[in-house]
């Protein structure tokens, strides 16, 4: 059931970034998803506060449910936890390449 669990919200976490990107970063929080689709200098984007705003439930969920022996809330904060993992390593590392892990491969 855990696993179940873990696996149904990473799913719809999906649903969640699409409609966050769409609605918000691309509504009333422009001002700060700007950067990430206009290259500016400097490592950080003021686009990466939104990772505040998926990481701090994933965060309230592991605590408080660890904290009162509640194993949907642990298995709903990992699921968000581990979508914002692989998020990360497609759209920040392979597709906008922030990083140069992959950029100089020999595949």
């Amino acid at each position: 059931m855990i696993f179940l669990v873990v696996f149904l919200t990473f799913w719809f976490m999906e649903f969640v970034a699409w409609a966050t990107h769409k609605f918000v970063m691309h509504g009333f929080l422009w001002n700060l998803h700007e950067d990430h689709h206009v290259k500016t200098p400097g490592f950080f984007e003021k686009n990466d506060t939104f990772f505040l705003i998926f990481a701090i439930p994933s965060w309230l969920c592991i605590m408080l449910g660890t904290l009162y022996a509640n194993t949907l809330a642990v298995s709903i904060g990992a699921g968000i936890a581990v979508y914002g993992m692989a998020y990360f390593l497609v759209h920040e590392v392979f597709i906008h390449q922030r990083f140069k892990w992959f950029r100089n491969s020999d595949n």
